[in-house]
């Protein structure tokens, strides 16, 4: 493959932002989701006042939220708005500082283009799967995107809520209430930082396979990226289970503390409608994430004896210190053993 070929390649990508290409991320999300329907679906129940759902959870978190900004509106969106939202919800995260040789690897062929559009590519396929399948951040642990507007995947909304045989009014206003934490939650920059760290080892293996790649075509012939990826079958999307396995115990413990969280709002009589909603088990569709959905689910148990652990041994560390420090990320194996932990981090550094 000749330098010249690979150059205008990824010159379909040029951009005037360096960390980012944001653009080629909406457009990826676009294209994934464009099969889905693109007229906003009814809600589930008419009669339910939800502006008002969403006022109750924002007056019970003024007390137990307290860091930094929180959602003032809620939004239903189709699954494209939904993936072009979680886009504009993560652009506050500084990605200066994400270096990688591989992504650098072509040197002045692609340049600092290859590596934001790379992130772009990421990062689109990553909100197009979210759009796609996803109910909301909470599924996941996803403790990352920061925006004043609670955006809700109307579709997926409405299948998770009429999966379950219980008042819809407290299923409503539980996942409400997951949703406004996780969103809140995204305060904090460390569990992004697991996010990236994973997207940039996914990121240099998608390098090496285009390297491998032989371009039988011609560049300036293709109009946009969908129509590219058509074309080069050998560059394949984000592969969930890849991409979310080496931390499935951090998701988890994420999972575990907006379940805590959101139950420590007080404002379900009914706690146990917390744990139905976020139980994956319950996750009766096929999807491309399944796999790592039944992954997180077999740790949800530990990362919840996992809070309980902290409290019951008074543990020096506060699930506010963990959230902020990737140094105090429970691995599986301290999930399964908190006194490991708590060895771990006690010890003095050498």
């Amino acid at each position: 493959m000749s330098e010249d070929i690979f150059s205008q390649f990824f010159n379909l990508f040029n951009n005037d932002e360096s960390n980012v290409n944001w653009e080629l991320a909406k457009q990826i999300n676009n294209h994934i989701t464009k099969d889905e329907e693109s007229t906003p679906f009814e809600l589930s129940n008419n009669e339910i006042n939800y502006e008002q759902i969403f006022r109750v959870i924002e007056l019970k978190s003024e007390e137990l939220i307290t860091n930094g900004l929180k959602p003032i509106e809620i939004t239903f969106l189709t699954p494209k708005e939904y993936g072009q939202w979680f886009i504009e919800s993560i652009k506050h995260f500084n990605f200066e500082n994400i270096e990688s040789p591989e992504l650098s690897l072509f040197g002045g062929i692609g340049g600092n283009n290859m590596k934001s559009s790379i992130f772009g590519m990421q990062f689109g396929n990553l909100a197009g799967l979210l759009g796609k399948f996803s109910w909301g951040l909470s599924q996941f642990g996803l403790i990352l995107p920061q925006s004043a507007t609670l955006g809700i995947n109307q579709k997926n909304f409405n299948a998770k809520i009429t999966s379950f045989e219980a008042n819809e009014n407290d299923l409503t206003l539980g996942l409400f209430a997951i949703e406004y934490t996780t969103l809140c939650l995204g305060n904090y920059s460390q569990p992004f930082e697991n996010i990236m760290n994973t997207l940039t080892k996914s990121s240099e293996e998608m390098i090496e396979n285009l390297k491998d790649i032989n371009f039988d075509m011609n560049p300036e012939a293709i109009n946009n990226p969908q129509e590219m990826f058509a074309n080069i079958s050998e560059v394949e999307g984000i592969d969930p289970s890849k991409v979310f396995e080496n931390i499935a115990a951090p998701l988890s413990f994420y999972r575990s503390v907006i379940k805590q969280k959101s139950k420590n709002l007080g404002i379900l009589q009914d706690e146990s409608i917390f744990d139905l909603l976020m139980d994956l088990s319950f996750s009766s569709y096929e999807s491309p994430t399944k796999d790592i959905e039944t992954k997180i689910s077999e740790l949800d148990n530990y990362s919840d004896n996992f809070l309980n652990y902290l409290v019951d041994s008074k543990s020096t560390f506060s699930i506010e210190d963990i959230l902020g420090n990737s140094d105090l990320i429970p691995t599986i194996d301290e999930l399964y053993d908190p006194i490991n932990w708590a060895t771990r981090t006690s010890m003095p550094p050498i």
